[in-house]
């Protein structure tokens, strides 16, 4: 058995806290845990843009992200959060690391470390810019992208992009211990984040 692969019996992190719930829609806002995630993060000391391997392009710019599986966010400079919901994290660590040099660019799995909660519906924005300093519904007229904030008193990386078959939805990535913080907080605040959109719609929001 590969040293890196996890138990398939390995709770979500709701799970492990003892709540069996992890699912909540309140009016448009759905509100979901996505257990099973793999996340690998890469941190190079040199500039990959002209080193990554042809399989991945790596987004440049702090905040920029690519879709599909995996997804790969610029967190910063240099550093980069690779995430799937279909490749295991074996898999996806021996990939990102077949395209660095080892000497140059460190690559860990951070699977077991971190927690995924996905926000859709018309009122998901609402939500977010309630509890973060950031104007999310200003923001979703700017396409994909990914930006960390914080959520009540949640470090959180949230990534929006176009699901597979779905509409645009926020993806919540945040620290193991912190999610059942993070899902009362979302579910107590999404009643109000409903009125306000339907009170004001997207205001705020880009045409």
């Amino acid at each position: 058995m590969p040293v890196i692969a996890r138990l398939d019996w390995t709770p979500s992190a709701l799970r492990q806290a003892g709540i069996m719930e992890s699912d909540f829609s309140h009016g448009t806002l759905s509100i979901r845990e996505v257990a099973g995630a793999s996340f690998v993060r890469m941190h190079s000391l040199t500039d990959l843009a002209g080193e990554a391997s042809t399989l991945i392009d790596l987004p440049q710019g702090t905040g920029q992200c690519t879709g599909g599986h995996p997804a790969i966010l610029c967190l910063r400079p240099r550093e980069w959060l690779f995430f799937s919901e279909t490749t295991g994290p074996g898999d996806l660590l021996h990939h990102v690391i077949g395209m660095v040099d080892p000497a140059q660019t460190a690559v860990w799995n951070q699977s077991d470390a971190l927690a995924v909660f996905r926000l859709s519906g018309e009122a998901s924005a609402w939500l977010l810019s309630k509890l973060s300093g950031l104007d999310f519904l200003a923001g979703i007229s700017s396409g994909p992208h990914c930006a960390s904030s914080r959520l009540g008193q949640a470090a959180v990386i949230v990534h929006f992009h176009l699901a597979a078959g779905e509409e645009f939805v926020f993806v919540l990535i945040i620290d193991r211990s912190l999610a059942p913080y993070l899902w009362d907080l979302l579910r107590e605040s999404a009643p109000h984040a409903d009125e306000l959109h339907a009170s004001f719609g997207l205001a705020g929001a880009a045409s």
